[in-house]
């Protein structure tokens, strides 16, 4: 059974010929007795694995669609059938285990905007690999974005060079501050006690340190708390390409960007940042029973505000 190349409607063809996302389809005619569902997209998959891989390391990003996969069990088996490790998440946002290696990709309202990011990318160990699927569309909206990282570094450098040389040699600090208590409400939702497992604030500053790149924790009186990371270059080589790995942008108001020395990053610089991602990015329009699979090293992913109901579920790789 052979993949057959498909196109959406929204796909970005950018230099090189480089297909973002690259889709695939399933074998045209179906097979006898029905039409192509979860075995046997799972023993495509197993079959052919490291063209998978390779064509994954080329676009960065693919997408199954038609398959009828058609829930959260069998999205599982198909992240499985990849044959790479799980991965345990460990970040600020409430998600939820609906299934083995399956959660929700966030609990945070529908109608927020949660900004372009790699995924888990301000801790010291984060996924090579992150699959979403699509259980149910939002009847609006909903979208999840996506884009090439060294795209993003390619224009800003084209756009604002000295602003990247002054990132480059300074670095930048991120700020971002954690609630009293979980506010299911928010993108950051979890408190610093849930997020470092400890309620120990002397264990809690040894874990930060230990799982957060230059990273630091400060305790408020009222009982929320901010994490410090950086300096670091949020560029960072990945294989032959330079990517932006980690953003310049929050996902919410809980962000305070900072040069390495402490002075403020210009709002003309991020402003132009938020252009570039927002020119070169793909807009995924979901369709109930989609995979997408995200090389996390190459490609940043956002979530475009939606109405209600929508399902996406997500599974991450070591």
């Amino acid at each position: 059974m052979e993949f057959v190349e498909g196109k959406i409607e929204e796909v970005k063809v950018f230099e090189g010929g480089l297909v973002f996302p690259k889709t695939l389809n399933p074998p045209k005619g179906g097979i006898e007795g029905g039409h192509y569902g979860v075995n046997e997209l799972v023993e495509m998959v197993r079959e052919k694995q490291e063209w998978l891989s390779r064509l994954l390391q080329r676009h960065s990003a693919v997408l199954f669609r038609g398959f009828g996969i058609g829930s959260a069990e069998e999205f599982g088996k198909v992240v499985e059938a990849f044959g790479w490790e799980e991965m345990e998440y460990s970040g600020v946002t409430t998600r939820l285990k609906v299934a083995d290696r399956v959660h929700t990709a966030n609990e945070a309202p529908l109608h927020k905007f949660i900004n372009f990011h790699h995924e888990m990318a301000l801790m010291k160990q984060f996924p090579s690999k992150i699959f979403f699927f699509c259980a149910q569309p939002s009847p609006e909206g909903g979208e999840t974005s996506i884009v090439p990282s060294h795209i993003i570094v390619e224009k800003m450098k084209e756009r604002v060079p000295k602003f990247m040389t002054k990132l480059s040699e300074m670095g930048y600090v991120v700020r971002r501050s954690l609630p009293k208590e979980i506010d299911n409400g928010a993108i950051t939702s979890k408190t610093w006690k849930f997020f470092l497992q400890t309620e120990d604030e002397d264990e809690a500053k040894k874990r930060a340190q230990e799982r957060l790149p230059c990273g630091s924790i400060n305790f408020n009186k009222d009982g929320s708390a901010e994490l410090t990371y950086g300096p670091m270059n949020p560029v960072r080589r990945i294989g032959e390409r330079k990517v932006w790995f980690n953003s310049i942008l929050g996902y919410e108001d809980d962000f305070i960007f900072t040069f390495g020395d402490g002075n403020a990053i210009p709002s003309e610089a991020m402003d132009v940042y938020s252009q570039i991602l927002n020119e070169n990015c793909v807009d995924i329009k979901w369709q109930k029973g989609d995979i997408l699979l995200l090389d996390n090293l190459a490609a940043q992913h956002a979530r475009r505000p939606g109405k209600p109901p929508r399902a996406v579920l997500v599974s991450i790789c070591k």
